[in-house]
């Protein structure tokens, strides 16, 4: 777990580039049993941690819509997967379908 925080904050350090006039701004994501988190660097870069469930009415990719819609941006730069259980991959369809999504991040074949 440790090493998933650091390995979170050296990335989040490393889009956060040489912009430090902004702020760098994170978003806790409730999507009910799952976490989505996303990472607003100050030069706006964008990068979003898991997405919740798939289906139910795409009730998680709404809610990562608000709080990208919070963040002022109009796209998710990079996606990282952490496992592929269904409450963290399965809501990354609906979410594609309604905001683009650059770079794809996952751990490989499990």
């Amino acid at each position: 777990m440790m090493m998933r925080v650091a390995s979170l904050i050296a990335t989040s350090l490393l889009l956060a580039g040489t912009a430090w006039a902004r702020p760098l701004d994170i978003y806790f994501i409730d999507v009910e049993g799952g976490q989505a988190t996303l990472i607003v660097t100050p030069d706006r870069q964008s990068l979003l941690i898991d997405a919740g469930y798939g289906g139910r009415g795409g009730r998680d990719a709404e809610r990562i819509l608000t709080a990208a819609r919070d963040a002022h941006i109009d796209r998710i730069d990079y996606l990282l997967v952490t496992h592929f259980h269904n409450d963290h991959v399965g809501g990354v369809p609906d979410l594609v379908e309604r905001i683009p999504v650059g770079t794809f991040i996952d751990y490989g074949n499990p």
